[in-house]
Formats: structure tokens, C-alpha cells, sequence
């Protein structure tokens, strides 16, 4: 069973492929604004370097946001196209729940940085999920006597206050890394069900600014 994976809503393009505990390519692209332009080039490129064809693939795993509002759009919709065209089984995942993925904590802290006191930001402990777009001052973060890990994918001022906010009445960690477990994220995704192609969606966490001045 082989497994295709997209992630279009950062800066780089980020494809994969895996089959069952191996992976068989990554692939990371900086295009910046231009995935629309590299995408399907990637897919068929990686796809080809491994004497296989998009009609190999069984699964399409996809995240689906927050991030860049085009970007997302462009690896939704390749995904729900392959999937609804080739009958193919997909399956969404949002980016902070796939940051979270292989760490084990009382509470696990995933952060997608955009201001130093305001971020996207997904909460994961043993009773509740929560994600959503909050300041740093907002009441989710009232723990006490919990070991907790925030996890970002690059250095940012509001992961690094949050962590000293929190570390007053907790144990806390802060973890910084370069890229997805794209193995484990995949496997991770598979474990949901899937879903109908055209039920797919991004999500946007943030507000636009009249929604908050509300």
C-alpha cells in the first residue's frame, strides 16, 4: 500500500511517499508562492525516479492548514483531484496536530508562528483538543504541574514566552524542528478514516481584522 503525501501550505513543497514502514522519496521544494507551479511536476518527477505512476498510489495524505490561504488551496485541491479522478482513498490532517505526532506528554503545545503574542496554536492532552488562533495571554494556557512540550518548526518569540509563562507552575520543554516525522505522520493519518474527496477543506485558524475588532 502506498501512500502519497502533501504538504503545500509552508513556504517549501513538501511531498512524500510512503509504503507501509518505508519511506520510498521526500521531496522539499522552496517555491514560495508558486506551488501551483511545481506540485504536479514534483509528484510525476518523484513518482518517475521511483519506476512508478500516480496510478500507484493508494493513498493521498494532505495537510490542510493553517498556513499560507493560496497555498493550502493548491495541495487541497491536487489531492481531492487524484483522489476523486483515480478513486483513490484520502485522508487530511491538520498541520499542528501533525507537529504533535511521536511526543508523548502530559500536554503536547504545537505551535505555527505569526505574531510574538499571537499564533496558531494546537493543544493536545489526554481530555481536550484545542486549536485555534490565540494570544499568549488566553486562559487555554492555565496549567499547573504538568510536563508539557512546545513544539514549532522554527525558532519564534511567542513559543519561547509561552514557555516562560508556563514554566512558573510547570515542567515545560521546547523543541524546535527542522521538518515533519513524515513516516509516523503518515502512518498517523492513516489511522482516520477517510474521508470523500470533495468533503475536503483548509482550514484558517486566524481572524481577519474586522472579525476581531468586533
Amino acid at each position: 500500500m502506498k501512500t502519497l503525501f502533501i504538504d503545500s501550505s509552508r513556504k517549501s513543497l513538501s511531498i512524500a511517499l510512503a509504503e507501509k514502514d518505508r519511506l520510498l522519496f521526500i521531496s522539499n521544494v522552496e517555491s514560495y508562492s508558486r506551488h501551483s507551479n511545481f506540485l504536479m511536476n514534483e509528484i510525476n518527477n518523484n513518482l518517475n525516479k521511483s519506476n512508478l505512476t500516480i496510478y500507484d498510489i493508494d493513498n493521498v495524505v494532505v495537510l490542510n492548514g493553517p498556513g499560507s490561504f493560496t497555498g493550502i488551496r493548491v495541495g487541497v485541491t491536487v489531492a481531492k483531484v487524484i483522489c476523486w479522478v483515480l478513486s483513490k482513498k484520502l485522508y487530511q490532517l491538520n498541520n499542528l496536530e501533525s507537529l504533535k505526532v511521536g511526543i508523548d506528554d502530559d500536554v503536547v503545545i504545537s505551535v505555527i508562528p505569526d505574531k510574538p503574542n499571537s499564533s496558531y496554536v494546537g493543544i493536545y492532552d489526554k481530555n481536550n483538543t484545542i486549536e485555534d488562533y490565540v494570544s499568549i495571554d488566553n486562559d487555554v494556557f492555565n496549567f499547573i504541574g504538568k510536563k508539557i512540550t512546545i513544539v514549532s518548526m522554527e525558532e519564534n518569540d511567542f513559543s519561547k514566552k509561552l514557555k516562560e509563562k508556563l514554566s512558573v507552575n510547570n515542567n515545560v520543554n521546547i523543541k524546535f524542528i527542522k521538518d515533519y516525522d513524515y513516516l509516523n505522520v503518515i502512518n498517523y493519518a492513516l489511522l482516520n478514516k477517510n474521508i470523500i474527496p470533495h468533503l475536503a477543506e483548509p482550514i484558517y485558524l486566524k481572524k481577519i481584522d474586522a472579525e476581531n475588532k468586533k
